[in-house]
Formats: C-alpha cells, sequence, structure tokens
C-alpha cells in the first residue's frame, strides 16, 4: 500500500486558527474565527498545519485579555517565557526535518508584540523588527533557511502572495528532486 501522506509543513500562529485568542478589540476584518485564505491555500496544496502556541495567552494563562504593547511585554519575564515556547517549537521543527519531511514557511502575524515578522505597533508607531517570540524562534532556527512570512491582516493580498511564492518554490524543489530518482 502506498504511504500517501503529505511531507510538507507550514507553522502557524495559535490566532490563526482560532482568532478569539487574540487580545480584545484586535479581531477587526472580515475573518470572525481564523485567517481562512491562509488555511485554505495551504489545505488546497495538501500542506500539513502545526499551530504553534499563542505567547501571549500561556503567558497570562487567561484568553480574554486587553492588548498590550510591545513596551509592556519587553521583561525579563515575558522574554524568558518566549525563548521556552521558541526552543519547544524549534525542536519540533528539527524532528521535522530529520524525519526528511520539508517545513515550507513559518507564518506570524503582523503587529503583535510576540508574533510580528517585520512591523510591530509602538507608541511611536510602527518599527521594523520581529516580535519577542518570533525573534528568538528566528535565531533557532536560521540554519534551516525557512521562510518565515508576516501576515498582514490590512493588507491580506500581499501575504497571500508571499505564501504563494514559497508554496510554488516548494513544488518546484519537490518535482526536481522526483525527477532525479
Amino acid at each position: 500500500m502506498i504511504d500517501n501522506r503529505s511531507k510538507c509543513f507550514a507553522f502557524v500562529p495559535f490566532c490563526l486558527l482560532a482568532q478569539a485568542y487574540q487580545a480584545q478589540g484586535i479581531v477587526k476584518y472580515e475573518w470572525k474565527s481564523s485567517i481562512k485564505p491562509f488555511l485554505q491555500l495551504l489545505m488546497d496544496n495538501d500542506i500539513n498545519i502545526i499551530q504553534m502556541p499563542c505567547i501571549e495567552a500561556t503567558y497570562h494563562q487567561q484568553l480574554v485579555r486587553k492588548p498590550m504593547g510591545l513596551k509592556k511585554y519587553d521583561t525579563e519575564e515575558f522574554n524568558n517565557h518566549c525563548e521556552i515556547l521558541a526552543e519547544s517549537v524549534a525542536k519540533e521543527i528539527k524532528q521535522l526535518l530529520d524525519s526528511q519531511y520539508q517545513v515550507i514557511a513559518i507564518l506570524g502575524i503582523e503587529q503583535s508584540p510576540s508574533c510580528c515578522v517585520n512591523y510591530i505597533y509602538t507608541n511611536h508607531g510602527n518599527e521594523h523588527r520581529k516580535g519577542l517570540f518570533m525573534e528568538k524562534l528566528d535565531k533557532k532556527i536560521q540554519e534551516y533557511h525557512i521562510p518565515i512570512i508576516g501576515i498582514n491582516r490590512k493588507y491580506i493580498t500581499k501575504s497571500l502572495n508571499q505564501l504563494q511564492s514559497v508554496i510554488e518554490l516548494q513544488k518546484e524543489k519537490l518535482e526536481r528532486e522526483k525527477n532525479d530518482d
């Protein structure tokens, strides 16, 4: 019998699948529970989805919470929390890679003090940097060269196009490997 499982994976922030985990007042666009276009794109391309932990909800140990900016989260205690969770996700990524699976992308949520990839909102406007968790995860997995894509809910098409490009490159790579065998 042929094993027909997909060997491609994407790691997604917890709130991509469960926006109820975001701080109160953050969910402002058309998707009420999950950000469907990303999930649909991953599913349409047979990519396994691994949900990373919600950094902020696990830190506060509660779902309902007010939004807090980078300044309030950038503490030794919260950074230690991010470090522990980043280590856990990095180990899972290594296990997949060691098992000859591919991790095609890691997704983050722009503006998040924990999971943004490119832009975080501060009291002084947008700042170009990674969130506290994503920064730690990126350092732990740099050697694997996995694309990290920030989802900007306001400009969703650009983020979707980035993910689509990564998926197309992965398909081409797998096709070349198949032909080399």
